[in-house]
C-alpha cells in the first residue's frame, strides 16, 4: 500500500486565464493551485 503524496514542495509551472497550475516537485502531478490546501501564515502585525 503506497502512502499519498502530500504536494509540499510545488512550483508554478504556468498561469493562464487566472489560474496558475504547480507541479508536486516529489510526485511530479500538475494540479491547479486552487486545489492544495490553504496553508497557515503567521501575521506579524
Amino acid at each position: 500500500m503506497s502512502v499519498a503524496c502530500e504536494h509540499k514542495k510545488t512550483i508554478i509551472i504556468a498561469r493562464r486565464g487566472g489560474v496558475d497550475y504547480v507541479e508536486c516537485l516529489d510526485c511530479k502531478q500538475i494540479f491547479e493551485a486552487e486545489d492544495l490546501e490553504p496553508v497557515a501564515v503567521d501575521d506579524d502585525d
